[in-house]
């Protein structure tokens, strides 16, 4: 048996390894200037983490994904039976069932957007409270694939538009930029969300709730020109209603959106994003420790 080598006490104390000590971001200058850096630096595992929620969505399913579309599909024809033969809401010469799935299409991906990245926090407790990693990837990595299902959807409402005798025009598309709104105010909504979710699962209970009650606060199964012009300021000041209904009509009908509403909504779309992940990265210094 060979000794081994005794260290003195001079040795053992000294280590000329260099110290880094990581600590969470405390400002909002140090958030606004460092963890978008530092969250670009990620893409690979934002991309991984993206193909992962489709993988394990879709597999050992069946129809794969027709899951994308079925969901609004089956709201549509229920939606269609009850408003429109029960109760007979019309939209003027448009095809109900048309009107209302392209209202549904970007009202899917806000609700699945916001339900299952708020979700994801919990859901990834193990993760984020193991590996050092920006957790905003989480959440965000849930919209990405929201975003994917959203894109086959719009490929089932051209099959629509083309059954129902619609060809879309050249404006159709200003969708572009109010999609990318949307993505903006959606990726907002639920990093605030999921910034109180790891703190107050009463956020996670109430969302069903809380998203089937905002439906009916956009037009989505109705036409805004139901609503009063008393309320209607009110009404628009959702940007989720002004966006739904500029999606609507400059897919199927060719409508520019008002230049005005869309400002409106860019700012204030931007202004919450920023604000959300603030929030998210300021309440990211102690989300292992409640989780």
């Amino acid at each position: 048996m060979t000794d081994l080598p005794q260290m003195n006490g001079a040795d053992a104390g000294q280590d000329d390894r260099p110290v880094k000590i990581i600590r969470p971001s405390r400002t909002i200058i140090e958030v606004l200037t460092k963890a978008p850096a530092i969250l670009l630096n990620h893409r690979s595992l934002l991309r991984e983490m993206t193909l992962l929620r489709l993988k394990v969505r879709y597999r050992q399913s069946l129809l794969g994904w027709l899951w994308a579309v079925i969901p609004p599909l089956m709201l549509m024809i229920t939606y269609t039976l009850i408003f429109s033969r029960v109760i007979g809401l019309q939209v003027g010469d448009t095809p109900y069932a048309l009107f209302i799935f392209a209202g549904l299409i970007p009202w899917t991906f806000f609700a699945n957007s916001v339900s299952t990245a708020t979700a994801g926090i919990v859901t990834h407790r193990y993760l984020i409270s193991r590996v050092a990693f920006p957790r905003e990837i989480v959440p965000i990595s849930y919209l990405a694939a929201a975003l994917v299902d959203f894109a086959v959807g719009v490929l089932m409402l051209a099959a629509m538009m083309w059954h129902f005798g619609y060809a879309a025009s050249p404006r159709a598309l200003y969708a572009v930029p109010i999609v990318a709104t949307l993505v903006i105010f959606t990726t907002a909504v639920s990093l605030c969300f999921s910034s109180f979710q790891a703190r107050f699962r009463d956020i996670g209970i109430a969302m069903p709730l809380l998203l089937q009650v905002l439906m009916f606060t956009a037009p989505i199964v109705y036409s805004s020109a139901v609503i009063p012009e008393r309320l209607k300021a009110a009404y628009f000041a959702n940007p989720l209603a002004i966006l739904i209904e500029a999606f609507r009509q400059s897919v199927i009908f060719g409508v520019a959106p008002n230049s005005t509403e869309m400002l409106y909504c860019a700012v204030v779309s931007s202004l919450y994003l920023v604000f959300s992940y603030t929030l998210f990265k300021l309440m990211d210094a102690t989300l292992a420790d409640v989780l």
